[in-house]
């Protein structure tokens, strides 16, 4: 998340708005966002099994986990690129983003 926050000024740039997800608290989440100095919407209490469902994203029911997952939302609402992981190694950046952006605007 903090690669995000960090990268705004080209986010920014390029139409391109970030928001968060989490299984945790509300107030976990919002303590969290503070600490990581993020200026994108952070939601908290998502409802994993459903989330998992609908989007294929990894959840581990015995302790209630979501992995790690991004989604790259185009205009019209459909997921155009997206990423799961279950530990801190392959996660989407926003380098990531930047460039499929930038790619899917020049070559459409």
């Amino acid at each position: 998340m903090v690669d995000f926050a960090t990268s705004g000024g080209p986010l920014i740039k390029l139409g391109i708005k970030v928001v968060a997800g989490s299984v945790d608290s509300l107030e976990k989440v919002q303590t969290l966002r503070a600490g990581l100095h993020v200026g994108f919407p952070m939601w908290g209490e998502l409802d994993g099994p459903t989330v998992s469902a609908d989007t294929g994203a990894p959840y581990r029911e015995s302790d209630g986990v979501l992995h790690g997952s991004g989604w790259l939302v185009n205009p019209d609402g459909e997921i155009s690129q997206s990423l799961y992981s279950t530990g801190p190694i392959g996660r989407m950046t926003a380098i990531d983003v930047i460039r499929k952006v930038v790619f899917e605007t020049r070559n459409n």
